[in-house]
């Protein structure tokens, strides 16, 4: 039989009535559970935490500079795996008695593997004079798939003793530079001597008021370059004291040689080593780079005093 309208409303009602204390008692229940001691409040969402890295995990990092970094002073970190786990190395730092710097960016190294890690150098330190042991450490950031991080501490090796090298470089070129101010000039002029093509590649120089005696030594040939009627060097002397007057020091110049690879793998070959002597302590070799419209110059001088094709490829 059915329920009367009103019996039908009534029982309506009080199920609506029912459902009103069961949500009121679930929401009890709720904010009970949510309450510590002192109803301080909700407790918040667990938060997951790393582990630590697994001790399956080993690196070993070599220092390594490719002649191509050396004007722009990066260093690559060569970080080998040798474990069994796939990691990360979200940052690399670098640090020494002598420089110091950071990676611009990490890269995964699968188990197994190597990968190159470029580092921007910092400031040379120098207070301890040109010949240091860099005494180098690299610290890598590093995670796993599962989550794990940590940082992993290698001594690096550097087999070429590239550190102690670029040290010597930028502390031969701060002892100069506070005495006698070195470049390249712009413009290249080129004559006959003799039926030979001859570049006049030109040093500008420009004595510090106050600083250091410089005295420039000698500067090396390069494997694109080197004297008119010479082979390894160009034999120099001259003294920030007594300058030329126009303050250029002319280097003739021609090609240290004609192979097509050479000219068009060049690498190095705008850059000369320049030795120095600074108040009477000879210095390592530092380096003076062309510009880029120095270098386009000088391919193309090159390539005319060889009798190669114009087009071709100057790197």
């Amino acid at each position: 039989m059915r329920p009367s309208g009103m019996a039908a409303a009534g029982l309506g009602y009080g199920r609506r009535a029912a459902g009103r204390r069961a949500i009121a008692l679930v929401t009890a229940v709720l904010v009970l559970a949510g309450c510590g001691d002192g109803g301080a409040g909700p407790v918040p969402p667990a938060v997951m935490t790393p582990g630590p890295l697994p001790s399956s995990v080993v690196l070993e990092v070599e220092v390594a500079q490719a002649r191509t970094d050396r004007v722009a002073r990066v260093v690559e970190l060569q970080v080998r795996n040798t474990g069994p786990v796939d990691v990360t190395v979200t940052r690399a730092r670098l640090t020494s008695d002598v420089v110091a710097g950071v990676s611009a960016a990490g890269r995964e190294v699968p188990a197994g593997r190597m990968r190159r890690l470029r580092v921007p150098l910092g400031a040379a330190v120098c207070a301890g004079g040109t010949d240091v042991d860099p005494r180098a450490r690299v610290e890598l950031d590093v995670s796993t798939a599962d989550g794990a991080g940590g940082t992993v501490v290698v001594t690096p090796t550097d087999e070429t003793d590239d550190l102690r090298r670029i040290h010597g470089e930028d502390c031969a070129a701060a002892a100069v530079g506070a005495g006698l101010r070195v470049a390249l000039a712009d413009d290249l002029a080129v004559r006959e001597v003799d039926g030979v093509p001859v570049a006049d590649v030109t040093l500008v120089l420009e004595a510090v008021p106050g600083g250091p005696h410089v005295r420039l030594v000698s500067v090396r040939a390069t494997t694109l370059l080197r004297p008119w009627g010479g082979t390894g060097q160009w034999a120099v002397d001259v003294g920030s004291a007594a300058l030329p007057p126009d303050g250029r020091l002319v280097l003739p110049t021609v090609p240290a040689r004609c192979d097509l690879h050479a000219i068009a793998e060049d690498k190095r070959g705008t850059v000369l080593g320049v030795q120095a002597v600074v108040d009477g302590a000879e210095q390592p070799l530092f380096h003076v780079a062309a510009s880029d419209a120095l270098r386009g110059a000088l391919h193309a001088y090159v390539l005319a005093a060889c009798g190669l094709p114009d087009d071709a490829r100057t790197g």
